[in-house]
């Protein structure tokens, strides 16, 4: 009985947030797909050596680019007009210019370039057509920054320091295993390693770069994670994360003369992020709470908090202080808000919004807020998850569904503006995006369930999904579809394979087949973390068989729904083969299979054009298979 009262309560719980059934309110605005996709994505920012401007990332054309605005407000103003990605951008803080990563049609060999502030012919750092290199921070002084590149070996992400306005560079360290670079002192002349050995196990190291000298902080028995993320402002203490002792990761802090370390601040979440401003006379954390952001800023000297803004309804996220510790550039998100850039004069406290996303032609009130929920699952878990329900439900009307998951799977799905889903429920679709066990953010046993299990108990969540919406009332069971990228990719399949019955459609977004070609075929940079891969999905070596059980590919005689596959030409993580074996497959014994295939794409979707296509096509296919009128 109490069981069956949780699930009535469930219900009514998303009937309350999905607005009851019409309640006389006027019907939400049809919206096209290009009208959602063609609002941008905007992340990054950086203050120009003034002060006087900011740069950041936006798709706004279409191809995400480099675009500056006056931190006084006015027209955003496109800098760049690169056909590849450009997705960070850094000013020079001591000579006007700017720094930039692109990589080439979407396979994430990311070299590094500089070119004149007011935009210019770019000039490349790091040449070398298997090249990956990667930006990592300025000196203090800003006359130095370091990088990191595996152009020495590509299978080791080596440390360099590059001078201004020279542009010579000099390796400083010279990578051996797992360490991965986290933190610098001011001067550069000592750098933190995060040291990797699963996703719940990972070290600290302290390299001088003088002496040479490399100490592990961190070792000791069992699994514990650590990870750095800055220095005290005189170098003598490294500010860390750590979830050893408990289920949550707390902030602690070493003295790297005496290596007492203690913790500075704790929860029953996970502090996710720390550090502070330029000067130091700022400090920050993040405290990832049940899947939202909670920050707080603190005057170093007084302990006092410094106030944010009160944004309901809205997640902050991308903090970033000037140089001169008078600005806090941060973005503001929210289900249907989506990411703009703001700005907040510390001493003043008055916040402006510098971005706005959201058309006029686009009436927030036609968008839908999440309920965050939890369902009941096998083995008496509780998934999180968020539920996007349609506006204005017509009583007695069921309707289609898709339970959409996240790749990773070490991620998390958190609220957030996503034209995709908005799309989706617009046009009528219940959208279900589920936490599946191994997502992070809800403790380290949680996220450690999906080890070697692909395919079974994390699906067993995501059929468990169907079984609570088809607790709510409106749901047409026999109309609910699952969605996903990468391991949600996987995730499709699987479903379709080890559950043939359980959903009407799968719709896979560069998602790996079969497991085994899979881990034979991980990029040269992901060598070193073999073992890591071999814990979380299987040794081909030694088990073999178990990852034949566990790939749909091998199974791909039972499926009998259809499915649309999506795949980047250029994926360097699920290399095409991975799609093109599936699909093969499956026409061969006659299924229905749609292939999308984007020769300028890699690892997902990035430009606007190709989104709108795979979307356009994903909408028309799923109408088809489930008998809806396609609108």
């Amino acid at each position: 009985m109490k069981k069956n009262r949780r699930w009535i309560l469930w219900g009514l719980l998303a009937v309350l947030v999905a607005g009851s059934f019409g309640c006389g309110k006027k019907a939400p605005r049809r919206y096209s797909l290009e009208s959602l996709m063609s609002i941008p994505r905007t992340f990054g920012s950086s203050f120009s050596r003034d002060e006087k401007t900011i740069a950041y990332i936006s798709n706004r054309s279409g191809q995400f680019n480099i675009w500056t605005v006056s931190v006084s407000g006015g027209e955003p103003v496109q800098l760049t007009k690169s056909q590849n990605s450009i997705l960070f951008a850094t000013y020079c803080p001591n000579q006007d210019s700017i720094l930039f990563m692109q990589d080439f049609g979407g396979n994430e060999n990311f070299h590094l370039f500089i070119m004149p502030a007011q935009g210019g012919e770019p000039v490349d750092l790091t040449p070398g057509e298997k090249v990956r290199a990667q930006f990592g921070m300025w000196s203090y002084d800003g006359n130095a920054f370091l990088y990191l590149s595996n152009a020495r070996d590509p299978r080791f992400f080596d440390v360099y320091r590059m001078d201004l306005p020279s542009l010579k560079s000099v390796m400083i360290y010279r990578t051996k295993a797992t360490e991965t670079l986290a933190a610098a002192s001011r001067d550069l002349n000592k750098l933190a390693f995060n040291i990797f050995n699963s996703a719940v196990d990972q070290d600290l190291m302290i390299y001088d770069v003088e002496t040479g000298e490399a100490r592990l902080l961190t070792e000791g028995e069992g699994e514990v994670y650590n990870e750095a993320v800055d220095f005290s402002p005189d170098g003598k203490e490294l500010y860390y994360l750590s979830d050893e002792g408990g289920e949550f990761i707390k902030l602690k802090k070493i003295n790297l003369e005496t290596l007492e370390a203690q913790v500075v601040k704790e929860a029953n979440w996970d502090i996710v992020d720390a550090g502070f401003s330029h000067d130091g006379h700022y400090f920050y954390t993040v405290t990832n709470v049940d899947g939202h952001r909670v920050i707080e800023i603190t005057r170093v000297e007084t302990g006092e908090p410094v106030p944010l803004p009160d944004m309901p309804d809205v997640e902050i996220s991308g903090l970033h202080f000037s140089r001169s510790e008078k600005y806090l550039a941060f973005y503001a998100n929210g289900d249907t808000r989506p990411n703009d850039l703001h700005l907040l004069d510390l001493a003043k406290g008055k916040v402006r919004q510098l971005t706005e996303s959201l058309p006029d032609s686009i009436d927030r009130e036609d968008l839908v807020e999440s309920a965050y929920i939890r369902y009941p699952t096998f083995d008496g878990r509780e998934i999180p998850a968020y539920l996007y329900v349609p506006k204005n439900l017509e009583k007695g009307k069921q309707y289609p569904a898709i339970i959409s998951v996240h790749g990773g799977p070490m991620a998390q799905v958190t609220r957030g503006f996503d034209p995709v889903t908005q799309f989706f429920v617009n046009h009528g679709y219940v959208v279900l995006k589920p936490n599946v066990r191994g997502s992070t953010g809800f403790g380290k046993s949680y996220h450690q369930l999906d080890d070697h299990d692909w395919g079974g108990a994390p699906l067993q969540d995501v059929i468990w999904g169907k079984k609570y919406l088809a607790k709510l009332g409106y749901v047409d069971t026999s109309k609910v579809v699952i969605m996903g990228g990468s391991y949600g990719g996987y995730m499709v399949l699987a479903a379709l394979a080890f559950a043939p019955t359980e959903f009407a459609a799968g719709v896979d977004i560069c998602g790996p087949s079969n497991l085994l070609t899979l881990l034979a075929t991980i990029p040269p940079y992901w060598e070193p973390f073999r073992n890591y891969f071999y814990r979380e999905v299987g040794n081909p070596e030694t088990e073999a068989d178990f990852l034949r059980e566990r790939s749909p590919y091998f199974h791909a005689e039972k499926i009998i729904r259809p499915l649309f596959v999506v795949q980047g030409a250029n994926d360097p993580r699920v290399k095409q083969a991975e799609s093109d074996q599936i699909v093969e497959a499956l026409r061969k014994k006659g299924a229905r299979v749609e292939y999308l295939i984007f020769p300028d794409e890699g690892h997902g979707l990035r430009k606007i054009e190709n989104r709108i296509k795979a979307y356009k096509a994903i909408k028309a296919f799923l109408d088809e298979v489930l008998n809806l009128p396609s609108v």
